[in-house]
This record gives C-alpha cells, structure tokens and sequence, in this order.
C-alpha cells in the first residue's frame, strides 16, 4: 500500500497511479467487448492526466488520448478519434500546452489514418510529411497509436 503522503515530483503518486487505473479498466472492458464502458474509462484517464501537474519527467509517461482515439478508431469512431488526436498533438487549442505531444509520432499515425478514411485531401499530404518525419526517427514499426490496438498489423505508409 502506497501512503497517501507519498508523491512524484509535485504530484501525489496515487494521483499518478490513478490514471494507470483507468487506463487499465478501459483497455480491459474494451477486450472484454463492453466499449462504451471502456471509453468511459479511457476518457477518465484523459481527464485523471491532463489534472496532473507538469513535470520532468512526466508524472505519467504513456498519453491516455493515444489509447482512447486508437479504441475509438477500432470501433469506426473516426470523427471523435481525429478530434482526440488534434487535441493530443495541441491543433485544436482545447488541451493545455503541457498535455500535448506535438509531432508525436504515435498521434500524427492516427491523426493520418483519420484523415485516409474520411477522403480528407488537403491538410492529408502534409501530415503524411510530418509523420514520415517523425517516422524516420523511431526504431520500430508503428501500426496504430497504441498497441492496444490489437486489430492492427499495418498502417500508413
């Protein structure tokens, strides 16, 4: 058991741990075929994230928006999932500048997919350029935003 005195930097480490809760239920209701329940979670741990305080390194290093814009993409929620990933990499001026995560590659990868599955021609090509960008820098294969995701096995080019 963690005391509740306990902190991360200039968080409270059961602050911290929460977000990893709710990430957690939602992935396991969503491969537990209760969706709507996952999402319910998985928006809790975007909410549990962006009430974090900044730090360096972050209180919690895995975005929530990333999981819950992938399940919602799986699902054919590709309207809401585009607006997850606008506000993750910090297009839409909703997310406060230290929960976003410009040109990350993991966002700009679904963010693209959004884009190729809605037709979107104009703004596509020079997101593809950001990804392919950001894609030359990792070191693995990226097939969706999470690897919760497991519907996935290939994804832009």
């Amino acid at each position: 058991r963690i005391p509740a005195e306990r902190r991360f930097l200039s968080n409270p480490t059961h602050a911290s741990l929460a977000v990893g809760a709710a990430l957690l239920d939602g992935e396991l209701a969503y491969h537990q075929g209760r969706h709507d329940e996952a999402y319910v979670h998985l928006r809790q741990a975007v909410g549990l994230d962006d009430n974090l305080s900044y730090t360096e390194p972050w209180a919690w290093m895995h975005p929530p928006r990333h999981a819950l814009a992938a399940l919602l993409l799986d699902q054919g929620h590709a309207e809401e999932a585009e607006q997850v990933y606008r506000d993750d990499l910090g297009l839409s001026g909703a997310v406060q500048r230290c929960a976003q995560h410009p040109d990350n590659v993991w966002a700009l990868h679904g963010l693209v997919e959004c884009l190729r599955r809605r037709g979107e021609t104009d703004q596509l090509p020079g997101f593809q350029a950001r990804l392919a960008t950001a894609l030359a820098k990792t070191d693995l294969p990226i097939t969706s935003s999470c690897l919760c995701r497991t519907s996935v096995h290939s994804g832009p080019d």
